[in-house]
C-alpha cells in the first residue's frame, strides 16, 4: 500500500491559524467555523483533505489541530 501526501496549499493557511488561536474549529453542512463566526472559513472539502494530510483530527463536529498542522501555522 503507498501512502499520498497531500501538500500544504494556501487555502489551508488561515484555518490553521485558526485552530492555532482557538484550539479547535467547529464543522458544519458546509465548512469549517472557528467558535462564534458566522460563516465558514473553508469548505468541508479542504477540511477533509487538512485531516488526510494529518494536519487536523476530527473528533465528532470538532477539528484539532495536530503537532505538525501547529507547526504549520506559524
Amino acid at each position: 500500500m503507498t501512502s499520498k501526501s497531500i501538500i500544504l496549499r494556501p487555502i489551508m493557511n488561515r484555518p490553521l491559524r485558526l485552530a492555532r488561536v482557538y484550539g479547535f474549529l467547529l464543522g458544519g453542512k458546509d465548512g469549517l467555523y472557528y467558535p462564534g463566526s458566522g460563516q465558514p472559513i473553508c469548505t468541508m472539502a479542504v477540511a477533509r483533505k487538512m485531516v488526510e494530510g494529518g494536519w487536523l483530527e476530527q473528533h465528532g463536529e470538532r477539528y484539532e489541530p495536530t503537532q505538525q498542522g501547529l507547526q504549520a501555522a506559524e
